[in-house]
C-alpha cells in the first residue's frame, strides 16, 4: 500500500470547541492524530509538519513519543506564531515542497485504507478535495449503490456530521469532477442533497497563495468561489469524522466492522466472533497490543496443553475449556484488535501465522508424552510423533518460505486468491461444499468435544490425521498455485 506522488503532508492539530473532537481525542483506543500519522506512515507518506498553538507543543511531541516505533516518518511540530493565521503558517512551512500534499484537520478517524488510493491525484492541476463515491445524499435520506459492501455502510449511519456538495450521483462515472460554472454545487454540512465530502484535501502550495482562511473548510469555499475545485473519489475505505458527541454503541459498531474478518470460517462468525466482541474492546481499552494478546495466548497453549500430563478426566476438561478458548477466541482478538487499532504489519502477521501453527503442536508434543508414559512406555506414539512432527514441520518452512516468494504474510488470503486459480472441476465442487467443515476455526472445535470423551489417544491419532493431510495440502498448494509474485497483494492479517 502505498500514495506514490503524494509522500508530504499538513495536519492541523488546532484546538476546538468543548463540543467537538480534538486531536487527543481517543477513538478505537488511539488519538486521532497518532492514528492520522500511523495510517500516514503504513501510506508512503515520508514527511509531516502537524501544527499546533504553542501551548499544545509539549502535549503533542508527549503523545506522539508513544507511537514513535510504529512510524515509519519524520515529523515537525510547529506552532502559530504570535499575529500569524494559520493560512499565513501553512504557507510558510511549505514554501519549499515543489510537489502535492495533503492537508486535513485532525478531527477524523483515518484509516491506511482511506490513503491507499489518492496516488491517483498526485498530479492534479487544481487543488483536490476527497470525496466519497457511490454513496449519496436524497432528501435526507442515505443512497448506497446496489453492490455497495455492508461494512462500509456503518460509516453514514450519522448522516448530519457530514459536509455534503449538492451533486448527484452522475459525478461518480470518473474518478475525478471538476466542480465549475456549468456544475457549481453548493458545499455545507447542512444540505439534505448531495455526496459527501472527506474535508482532506490534495494540493501544492501555489494553491494557498494569496489565499486567507482559518480552517479547511474555509479554504475549500475559496476554491469553490474561484472556480478551481477538483473533486477526487475514493470507495470502500475506512474514514469517520468525528465530533465527541457520538455514543459507545456508534463508535464500537464503527470499529467492530473494521476490525471484523470477514474470511474468518462459518464457525468462527457465528460462535468465536460473539465471544471475541467484548473481549477485543476489553483489550482496546486497556491499551494491549497485538503481540501481547499472542503471547497471552500461547502462554495459555502451554498451560492448557500441561494439563494432558495428569492422568485425570478433569485435567482433559480443563485442557478442553482453556484451549479452546485459547485457540478459538484469543486467536480472533489479536488480528481484531490490530485492525481497530492500527497495528498491522507484516512482522506481526508472521507472528500470528507462528502461534496458530503452535496451537496445535503444543498439544500433540503433550499428548505424545502423556500417551507415551501412559502405555507404559509404548514406542509406537513416540516414533508416530517424530515422524508427524518432521513431515509436518518441513511442510510449514516450505509453506512459509513459499508465502514470502508470493508476497502474502496471511495464509487465508493466499487461500482465497488459489481457490480463484483452479478450474471448476467436478471433485474441485467436492472440495468447496466441504471446505466450511475443514477450516482451522472449526477443527478446534472438533478437538474441544472430542476432548470430553476423555481418551487421550484418540486425541493424539486424532491431530496425526490432521497434520499429514494439511501437511499435503501445503505441498500442494506449492505445486498448484502460480500466481505471479509481483501481482500478489500483501495482506495484512
Amino acid at each position: 500500500m502505498g500514495v506514490a506522488g503524494i509522500t508530504k503532508a499538513v495536519l492541523l492539530a488546532l484546538d476546538t470547541a468543548p463540543t467537538e473532537a480534538r486531536y487527543d481525542a481517543v477513538y478505537g483506543g488511539e488519538p486521532l492524530l497518532t492514528r492520522a500519522l500511523v495510517a500516514l506512515s503504513r501510506a508512503g507518506v515520508r514527511s509531516v509538519w502537524i501544527i499546533c498553538h504553542e501551548r499544545q507543543r509539549e502535549n503533542i511531541a508527549a503523545l506522539i513519543k508513544r507511537a514513535r516505533t510504529r512510524l515509519a516518518l519524520d515529523y515537525d511540530i510547529s506552532a502559530i506564531r504570535t499575529g500569524e493565521t494559520l493560512s499565513e503558517a501553512v504557507s510558510r512551512l511549505v514554501e519549499r515542497w515543489d510537489t502535492s500534499f495533503l492537508l486535513f484537520e485532525t478531527n477524523k478517524v483515518v484509516h491506511p485504507t482511506f490513503f491507499a488510493q489518492l496516488a491517483q491525484f498526485a498530479a492534479s492541476p487544481k487543488p483536490l478535495l476527497v470525496a466519497y463515491k457511490h454513496v449519496w445524499l436524497n432528501e435526507g435520506k442515505v443512497i448506497f449503490e446496489s453492490g455497495f459492501p455492508d461494512k462500509f455502510k456503518v460509516i453514514f449511519a450519522h448522516a448530519e456530521l457530514f459536509t455534503k456538495i449538492t451533486l448527484d450521483k452522475s459525478v461518480f462515472q470518473s474518478n475525478t469532477f471538476d466542480v465549475g460554472p456549468a456544475h457549481p454545487g453548493e458545499i455545507s454540512p447542512s444540505l439534505s442533497n448531495g455526496i459527501f465530502s472527506t474535508d482532506v484535501v490534495v494540493c501544492h502550495r501555489v494553491h494557498l497563495e494569496h489565499l486567507s482562511w482559518g480552517n479547511v473548510v474555509d479554504l475549500i469555499q475559496h476554491w469553490h468561489k474561484q472556480q478551481l475545485l477538483r473533486l477526487g473519489f475514493v470507495e470502500n475505505v475506512w474514514w469517520l469524522p468525528v465530533t465527541g458527541r457520538e455514543s459507545q454503541e456508534d463508535r464500537t459498531e464503527f470499529f467492530w466492522r473494521i476490525g471484523f474478518k470477514e474470511i474468518s470460517g462459518e464457525f468462527s462468525k457465528l460462535v468465536n466472533s460473539h465471544l471475541s466482541k467484548p473481549l477485543t474492546f476489553l483489550f482496546v481499552r486497556l491499551g494491549f497490543s497485538p503481540n501481547a494478546i499472542s503471547i497471552l495466548e500461547l502462554i495459555l497453549f502451554v498451560i492448557s496443553s500441561a494439563f494432558l500430563l495428569i492422568p485425570h478426566y478433569w485435567a482433559i476438561l480443563v485442557f478442553a475449556v482453556v484451549w479452546q478458548f485459547s485457540a478459538g477466541v484469543l486467536d480472533r482478538c489479536d488480528g481484531e484488535v490490530a485492525r481497530i487499532r492500527n497495528y498491522e504489519s507484516e512482522a506481526g502477521a508472521r507472528f500470528d501465522m507462528l502461534i496458530d501453527d503452535l496451537r496445535f503442536a503444543l498439544p500433540f508434543v503433550f499428548l505424545a508424552i502423556a500417551c507415551y508414559r501412559e502405555s507404559h512406555r509404548d514406542l509406537g506414539y513416540l516414533v508416530v510423533a517424530l515422524a508427524t512432527a518432521a513431515w509436518y514441520g518441513t511442510a510449514v518452512v516450505y509453506h512459509n518460505r513459499f508465502l514470502r516468494r508470493a508476497g502474502y504474510v496471511s495464509i487465508q488470503a493466499m487461500g482465497v486468491d488459489f481457490l480463484k486459480t483452479q478450474a471448476e472441476t467436478r471433485w474441485f465442487a467436492v472440495f468447496r461444499r466441504i471446505q466450511p467443515f475443514t477450516k482451522g476455526d472449526i477443527r478446534t472445535f472438533y478437538i474441544f468435544l472430542t476432548s470430553f470423551f476423555g481418551n487421550k489417544s484418540v486425541l493424539f491419532w486424532m491431530l496425526v490425521a490432521y497434520a499429514w493431510p494439511l501437511g499435503a495440502s501445503y505441498f500442494f498448494t506449492i505445486v498448484k498455485f502460480r500466481h505471479p509474485s509481483a501481482s500478489a497483494p500483501a495482506t495484512i492479517a
